[in-house]
Formats: C-alpha cells, structure tokens, sequence
C-alpha cells in the first residue's frame, strides 16, 4: 500500500506526474490511478482500498478537479478517514477552495518557479518521511513493550 494518495483530475496528469516523481524520489511510496492501477483492476473498489490504506493525501486543487465528482468523493473519504490531506493549489486560490478543504494547510503553486515547486513537494516529502518514521518508532517501542511483557509471563 502507498504512503501518500494523489487525487487529482484526468486533465491535470502532468501535474500528477510531476508531484508522483519528485514524491517517489524521496522514497515514498505514492498511489496515482493513471499508473498504479492494472489492467482488469475495478477501479472504484482498488481506489476506496487505497484511500483507506494511506495516511497521506494529496489533493492537486484545479478548476477541473474542483469540479469533477471523483475527486469530490476522494476528497470526502479523506476528510472522513481522518487522512493528513494536503491541498495543492496550483490555478485556484485558497479562497476558491471547499470550506471543509480550506481548513488544511496547503501548497501554493500558482506563479512558483519550477524550482520552488520541486522545493516545496520535497519540504512535503521530508515531513511525510518524518511522520512515517515517527509511527515506526511507537509502533516498534509498543512491539518491543508486550514483547517484554509477554516474557515475563
């Protein structure tokens, strides 16, 4: 299962790309539809399935993924699943975006330099990684603590 899962509109693919390879740069693993489903795979279930396995979403926030109802159902299953849902805006404002969207911290891509960009999906990435890493610590220390327990036993 992916750490991070993009949603985004059909019509912003190259953005997906763009996000999906700097994120997996960072030794993320990243769920984008366009490529990480395969053939003969029913994609409504496979996407539901994978919503609710990552911790992370990223929402690429257009006029066009504003307006399409998979995303919008995405999106509800993120807010819902209590999933760290991250806002990437890149040709609407903060102001444009859902109420119950506009509540998370974003990204503002909108007149960034291509290298600004990269700069700030790799500030992402490090902080996805240190959360990522931060679970694998207590999930360990609580291993590790009914591990002694149970040999006390």
């Amino acid at each position: 299962m992916a750490n991070i899962f993009i949603s985004y509109s059909a019509k912003d693919e190259e953005l997906a790309q763009f996000v999906r390879k700097h994120l997996e740069a960072h030794g993320l693993s990243v769920f984008l539809a366009s490529i990480s489903l395969n053939p003969g795979d029913r994609w409504t279930p496979r996407i539901v399935e994978e919503l609710r396995a990552s911790e992370w979403v990223c929402l690429l926030a257009s006029k066009d993924a504003l307006a399409s109802a998979n995303v919008q159902m995405e999106m509800g299953g993120a807010v819902f699943g209590n999933k760290k849902l991250v806002p990437i805006m890149w040709n609407v404002t903060p102001a444009e975006l859902p109420r119950w969207v506009s509540d998370f911290q974003g990204l503002v891509l909108s007149g960034a330099t291509i290298e600004n960009v990269s700069l700030q999906v790799a500030e992402l990435a490090a902080k996805i990684k240190a959360d990522k890493l931060k679970g694998q610590l207590i999930a360990g220390a609580v291993l590790a603590g009914l591990i002694f327990f149970l040999g006390r036993s």
